[in-house]
């Protein structure tokens, strides 16, 4: 299993090393968002991948991926770490252009439920989740791949301060009603998550690796609301949520409510939520997961 963590040299070039501006760039600009990916790391923007930088043995190379230029005047394909920050305005305006053309609003409003839930001022301290990692994919044994590595961690003052606290919860998301069936569909994903839980070595494992990155997160910043002495989960996997945000569903759709009519919840090793708002937004909250039964009744 691939690990998400960082090492120690990378974290050093982000704290106070080489790479000290591109986090300073995240940390000033709430469209941007840094990923852990073990030997690299993704800058996003809205959803897109702005940089790629990967650990040399000497120094790290970026890539910036061309294709989000939408004619010949192209922006440099591999900057130098020194130029890169002050070019991010520009790469962001030719992303804006490409995604015009090809926008991508589920990758855009997972990144947007990430900041929410992690940083945004005022909120992410209430709610009950907290988002450890974006697009997880393990090619390997496994095969799991996850929207969003989630931590459930109630915000009430005596669980939020306690660290054993926290369990582990997977989230898929879909945006719109195009991909609730079929091979990327609702039943595909839960047979795939309920392989993944039934081994419950790579389940420690990765959820070890999980709470590293959580870690690592909160010493960048990139986590508000918690003191140094909560970064370090001891997050309990013994029981992992599933968790299904439907995002711009129409509810004159009857494709849902069919899927779901068809899933027996006694079949999977865990509890299946589906996700609802406090009245309109992206905070996630324990009272407002709805259980399958739940969503059917209010239908």
């Amino acid at each position: 299993m691939k690990k998400r963590a960082l090492s120690n040299k990378m974290m050093d070039a982000l704290k106070t090393g080489v790479l000290h501006p591109f986090l300073v760039a995240v940390q000033k600009d709430d469209t941007l968002c840094l990923e852990l990916r073990g030997t690299f790391i993704n800058i996003y923007y809205r959803g897109g991948s702005l940089f790629r930088i990967t650990e040399k043995k000497t120094d790290y190379e970026i890539k910036f991926d061309t294709k989000y230029c939408v004619d010949s005047n192209l922006l440099p394909a591999n900057p130098s770490v020194q130029e890169a920050p002050g070019l991010i305005p520009q790469y962001k305006s030719r992303m804006d252009e490409w995604f015009h053309i090809h926008p991508r609003y589920e990758r855009e409003f997972q990144q947007l439920m990430a900041r929410v839930n992690n940083s945004s001022e005022k909120i992410s301290g209430s709610t009950d989740y907290y988002i450890a990692d974006m697009e997880y994919a393990e090619t390997g044994e496994l095969g799991a791949r996850f929207d969003m590595v989630a931590f459930k961690w109630l915000s009430r003052g005596y669980v939020r301060k306690d660290t054993s606290k926290p369990s582990l919860a997977l989230i898929e998301l879909k945006y719109g009603d195009g991909s609730l069936g079929g091979e990327a569909g609702i039943e595909k994903h839960l047979r795939d998550f309920n392989t993944f839980v039934s081994d419950t070595a790579k389940l420690q494992e990765f959820t070890l690796d999980m709470a590293e990155v959580f870690r690592q997160k909160c010493e960048l910043g990139l986590v508000g609301g918690l003191q140094e002495k909560q970064f370090q989960l001891n997050v309990d996997c013994s029981a992992p949520e599933v968790i299904f945000a439907f995002a711009e569903h129409d509810p004159d759709s009857g494709v849902l409510k069919q899927i779901l009519q068809g899933i027996k919840e006694n079949e999977y090793a865990f509890p299946i939520r589906l996700a609802s708002a406090s009245l309109l937004g992206c905070g996630l909250y324990e009272d407002h997961m709805l259980t399958v039964e739940e969503y059917l009744q209010k239908k």
